[in-house]
């Protein structure tokens, strides 16, 4: 069979989950054989790793939110370079991107669902429902989003396949505690709970700190923060209004998280919504014992003694989660092995690239 030519479609470059997992599957596709193209409206930070993978970025210009010519610069696009598949990401991806496909008549159109928040309106659920009639098929990151797409747009649910995201577990592995601590500066003494995510509202961290507040330990106990975004301020001022400074480290944005992942103790990931949740499988991988939220796609993953569910928002009950584990280092190492041995199994990479495969070899007339 020919070398199938792709478009993947999202809707910004900039650092992100769905761009990280982008990035890890279509540089595996290019070395099967397949001509890849990342396209976007925004151009990002993945731009220069993209192209330096020999990943060709187009950037089709957006120059107001309802712009109608965006879909005609995406349609030439398809027909100029004779794609065979359009992948799209993401509500506005998803939208314009298969209007412009349908236009192109490109052969194969999939849409990904990537998150489990109930943001969307009736415009967007109205859209998401007309657009799913000419679009092949849709994938979801996990079984929850699946059912809440189902549940709220309408869309048959044979249209919707699941394919989980997947981790490189060759490069998530477990790493020294002790000189991971010393590279970022931190305490060898004192207990590290951590999480990796956006700084947004979804990701529960105001109930993270809140709870870090209630655990009592034989040690010091710290609360590292890797990631950005537009709640740092609110969480800063909990953490004044708490008098928490000096237990909480906002490390920022980083670009390799591997030794910050080291030195934790412990991760949480606190979510008020999660369609699935790479960074728990990052944590899993590089051998941190998980504490996550019982919400979205998370219960998918945590499902035996290598992580531990705890309802949102609930600090009382995150707390003494927290304090238990800590204080408990035989159950850690335990969860240590078993989460790295369960990721390796069940989602590493590897994994996900052959399932995007079999789903884009469907049609073989392409």
């Amino acid at each position: 069979m020919r070398n199938l030519r792709i478009l993947h479609l999202v809707s910004t470059l900039d650092r992100g989950g769905v761009q990280g997992q982008i990035y890890e599957v279509v540089r595996r596709l290019k070395r099967r054989g397949f001509v890849n193209w990342v396209g976007s409206f925004r151009d990002g930070v993945w731009r220069a790793r993209l192209e330096e993978e020999g990943i060709r970025v187009v950037i089709f210009p957006r120059f107001f939110r309802w712009d109608p010519l965006l879909v005609f610069r995406i349609q030439r696009f398809l027909r100029r370079n004779k794609i065979h598949i359009l992948h799209t990401y993401l509500f506005t991806a998803n939208t314009w991107g298969r209007i412009g496909g349908i236009l192109a008549s490109t052969p194969l159109l999939v849409a990904s669902e990537r998150n489990a928040i109930p943001w969307k309106g009736g415009l967007h659920l109205f859209l998401d429902f007309i657009l799913s009639f000419p679009t092949h098929r849709i994938v979801a990151c996990s079984r929850a989003v699946k059912d809440m797409v189902v549940r709220r747009t309408g869309i048959r649910e044979d249209k919707i396949r699941v394919i989980y995201n997947g981790v490189d577990t060759s490069y998530f592995v477990p790493g020294d505690k002790r000189e991971a601590r010393k590279r970022l500066s931190l305490p060898q003494d004192a207990y590290i709970v951590g999480s990796v995510g956006r700084l947004h509202w979804c990701k529960g961290y105001v109930y993270l700190i809140r709870a870090i507040r209630k655990v009592s330990c034989r040690r010091d106990v710290l609360l590292l923060l890797v990631g950005e975004g537009e709640e740092r301020r609110r969480l800063e001022e909990e953490v004044e209004k708490l008098g928490m400074q000096g237990r909480v480290i906002f490390a920022g944005e980083v670009g390799d998280v591997r030794d910050y992942l080291w030195s934790m103790d412990v991760a949480v990931f606190p979510s008020i919504y999660e369609g699935f949740g790479i960074s728990i499988l990052e944590a899993l991988s590089s051998g941190v014992p998980v504490v996550a939220s019982s919400t979205g796609g998370i219960p998918e993953i945590i499902r035996g003694d290598y992580g531990i569910l705890v309802p949102p928002r609930d600090v009382e009950r995150l707390s003494r989660v927290i304090t238990g584990l800590l204080e408990n280092e035989g159950r850690r190492e335990r969860m240590r092995a078993e989460g790295r041995r369960y990721v390796e199994k069940n989602f590493s990479i590897e994994k996900t690239v052959e399932e995007w495969v079999s789903l884009y070899r469907e049609r073989e007339g392409i």
